[in-house]
């Protein structure tokens, strides 16, 4: 299933390790299907947002290894789950994480759909890019979660636009969204927007 035009030392993350380098790094950490904390964290982050969005279908932006996409389609959410890492891709197709797979990069899309999830992904592109992208996009709610915090890893994964809460607010509010509320899953920074 790999992609013959799929670079080995390729970075969708643009930061400086390879995809497999990134991959085999939430693999040895916990980042993975067969955790159970890990997979119960994104069950409980399903439950949450479903009480509150009650969606007929769920998109995944940067799904990566598929624990959201997983949550979603086991409560019967049609599923569609978006990574431009091959190998998060083989992976969650593997699981079968989702109702449709794409492999892509998701800002050249036009995005539409119920429910939009973008979870610790946007830390990673520049905003060039997801202004235009985030202005196309059609939905009734965007999850959105990106660190606020920098750490030594930052440049190995590409954490390339770290912004704090107020920042990344003002962003969707100039493209079109409404916050709705503060979440708590999966992590603490969690946002849900409106569009």
């Amino acid at each position: 299933m790999t992609n013959k035009n799929q670079k080995e030392g390729a970075n969708s993350f643009n930061g400086l390790w390879a995809d497999h380098e990134c991959f085999m790094w939430e693999m040895r950490n916990g980042i993975h299907l067969d955790n159970r904390y890990f997979v119960d964290m994104y069950k409980l982050c399903a439950s949450q947002i479903c009480e509150i969005t009650n969606p007929k279908e769920f998109t995944d932006l940067g799904g990566g290894v598929g624990a959201y996409s997983k949550a979603m389609r086991e409560r019967s959410v049609y599923t569609n789950y978006y990574d431009a890492n091959i190998h998060h891709h083989e992976y969650a197709h593997t699981y079968r994480v989702a109702d449709r797979y794409y492999y892509a990069d998701f800002t050249k899309q036009q995005i539409e759909g119920d429910l939009i999830a973008c979870i610790e992904v946007m830390e990673h592109i520049e905003d060039e890019r997801l202004e235009p992208f985030l202005k196309r996009v059609k939905c009734n709610y965007f999850h959105f979660s990106s660190t606020p915090h920098t750490s030594e890893m930052d440049a190995d994964w590409g954490h390339i636009n770290i912004k704090q809460e107020n920042e990344w607010i003002a962003l969707f509010e100039s493209c079109g969204f409404k916050l709705d509320r503060k979440l708590h899953y999966p992590t603490t920074w969690s946002l849900l927007f409106t569009k």
